[in-house]
């Protein structure tokens, strides 16, 4: 053999040996999701638990990162924007060879929405660094063992990158994209709502479009990039990046073209008014209206006499526009759906909380002139839920008064507040979104739930289980009295509440549907963060999943211009916008149907 053929031989050989480790590594990817934080624990638990199912506990390992720094990376803008997330990894091995790997990116749910509709779809990748370690027991080791050092195929996949090939959602496709493009643009009325507009089509993230309206392509990137939202917690510098995507079609900024995706429902998870209550400003708050929140949160009144109470000063904080937490409140309770005509009628249906914000001018939002009308307090604004958490928890340290925010209920969000009565929430309009009845489990168990602790309106948590339980794992039907989980939510009597979604391309749906199917199990036997959308046979009890559904309709950007495909309500091939959408049992085909102030509304 020639010197010159030895020598290709060579390299050949050498290209060979550092391509098959990369494809070995990328073929044993199953799921890379990001997204919402409000099932972010279920799903770990249930993938961990679906991978023992498949090769036993003995081969299968799990690790969380710590806070914020495994990051999200969207190439579509120079420079390159990117969002630091909190990552749970579950991993398989055999023969000490890694042989399948999940992962979810934990940010805001639409942030999550834009890197997987994005073309390219984001990267999520992590510095070595932060990928070592044994873990950070980010999910308590009772739901799922300890945290096992990341092997080092695993840590060449994430230090390389790897995509985005599903997203966790809080709230449809449409209306994550409809509420970005409210945030990427002028402050202001859109053509389509005209005079009808309570001049918020538009929250003033991006000079360069027009009120409302979703940027297309062919224009200059500052259209599609827009001033991203500050947090006012003190000592934090988080931000919620504003950036343009579309769900079908072609990207705005890339110009490729968008894969069909598939949508597939996850579980209901109920949104709780939540507040420290031992400074004497909210000691005594048990109950809040529509009204009464609209008027706190839009900054109409800012005190303590908004929610019936003796006039006092409180601190009322409220979430990013790009949080899917937010997005399922402003229309569920806040603003609620507009139903413009696109000539100028129709209306607004009720009071957004961005109300007063007048943003950029107020960015962020921390209690400037004239974000409050009235009333002793003042409205700050918390970028991520362990924030808005945070605000609450340390309201008297940080502003010496009660605090009031509202957050996606699971036992591990509540779990900064659990059986301490200096904390509390609140039922809405009369209704309890956690147990049958608002009130403390008697000593007989009578009329409550047993999981219910001890004082009305304390946040649940381990230590009020049922004896039977001692902790977590611990199924709903120990928990609750009928056998299910937050039977006010079941029955559509308590409204605030949204449905998760996990969101995959066709190359990711079949791993995707095991993954949601061992969350949902998950939550009917080891820790009820949500109720299951569909019937779940679990260890002790089977869950019927969902009876109800809210009514989709279509959405418009502030032109006029339709958002996603025509709505339907199948659970099959649900579509088109349904946050705040009206209450209907599941079978039901009426669309177009939405809830407001004054009852029922038509969307045109």
């Amino acid at each position: 053999m020639s010197r010159i053929k030895l020598l290709l031989v060579v390299l050949l050989l050498t290209a060979m040996v550092s391509f098959v480790p990369q494809a070995q590594a990328t073929s044993v990817i199953q799921v890379t999701m990001a997204g919402s934080s409000g099932a972010w624990q279920l799903l770990g638990v249930g993938t961990y638990n679906y991978c023992v199912s498949l090769s036993g506990a003995a081969n299968c390992f799990h690790w969380t990162s710590a806070s914020n720094v495994v990051n999200l990376t969207d190439t579509r803008v120079t420079p390159v924007n990117v969002d630091p997330g909190t990552a749970w990894i579950v991993w398989s091995v055999s023969g000490g060879n890694v042989t399948k790997v999940w992962s979810d990116d934990k940010v805001d749910t639409i942030v999550g929405d834009r890197c997987f509709y994005a073309q390219p779809q984001c990267t999520v990748s992590a510095t070595s660094a932060n990928l070592g370690g044994s873990g950070s027991s980010q999910i308590s080791s009772s739901l799922w063992g300890a945290d096992t050092a990341l092997p080092s195929t695993i840590v060449g996949i994430f230090t390389s990158g790897t995509l985005v090939n599903a997203a966790a959602s809080d709230v449809r496709p449409e209306d994550a994209a409809f509420e970005a493009c409210r945030v990427n643009s002028q402050l202001g009325a859109g053509s389509y709502g005209g005079a009808a507009s309570d001049g918020l089509d538009g929250l003033g993230y991006n000079p360069n479009n027009q009120p409302g309206v979703c940027p297309g392509p062919g224009l200059a990137t500052a259209n599609y990039v827009g001033t991203p939202i500050k947090s006012a917690y003190p000592g934090s510098t988080s931000v919620a990046n504003v950036l343009a995507f579309n769900i079908s079609g072609k990207d705005p900024i890339s110009g490729t073209t968008i894969p069909a995706a598939t949508v597939v429902e996850l579980g209901i998870d109920p949104i709780v008014a939540f507040f420290e209550r031992d400074k004497g400003q909210l000691t005594n708050l048990q109950n809040v209206s529509t009204e009464q929140l609209q008027a706190a949160f839009s900054g109409t009144n800012c005190d303590a006499s908004a929610f019936g109470l003796a006039p006092g000063n409180i601190g009322i904080f409220l979430r990013e526009p790009l949080s899917g937490t937010m997005t399922a409140s402003e229309y569920d309770v806040f603003r609620e759906p507009s139903v413009y005509t696109g000539t100028g009628g129709g209306a607004i249906l009720g009071t957004s909380q961005e109300s007063n914000v007048n943003a950029p001018l107020n960015n962020p939002l921390n209690n400037q002139a004239g974000t409050c009308l009235a009333g002793l307090g003042g409205r700050y604004r918390g970028v991520g839920a362990g924030e808005v958490i945070n605000w609450v928890k340390n309201s008297g340290s940080l502003l010496g008064t009660d605090g009031i925010g509202y957050t996606f209920f699971s036992y591990g969000n509540a779990s900064k507040f659990a059986n301490n009565p200096a904390y509390g929430y609140a039922t809405l309009n009369n209704v309890d979104p956690l147990w049958a009845s608002y009130g403390p489990q008697s000593s007989t168990g009578l009329g409550y739930d047993p999981g219910q602790p001890a004082t009305a309106g304390t946040l649940p948590g381990s230590a009020n289980l049922p004896v039977s339980c001692g902790g977590f794992p611990c199924s709903e039907k120990a928990i609750w009295a009928g056998g299910l989980s937050y039977p006010n939510v079941r029955s559509g009597s308590y409204n605030w509440w949204s449905i998760i979604r996990v969101i995959s391309y066709a190359s990711a749906k079949t791993a995707v549907a095991d993954l949601v199917k061992g969350a949902q199990k998950a939550a009917v036997d080891d820790i009820p963060d949500f109720i299951p959308a569909v019937k779940t046979v679990g260890a002790t009890t089977t869950d019927p999943g969902l009876t109800i559904l809210r009514s989709h309709y279509q959405q418009y950007d502030g032109a006029g211009t339709p958002i996603g495909a025509a709505p339907s309500n199948s659970t099959k091939a649900e579509k088109g916008g349904d946050v705040g959408g009206l209450i209907l049992p599941v079978g039901s085909t009426t669309t177009q149907q939405v809830q407001g102030n004054q009852g029922l509304q038509v969307r045109p």
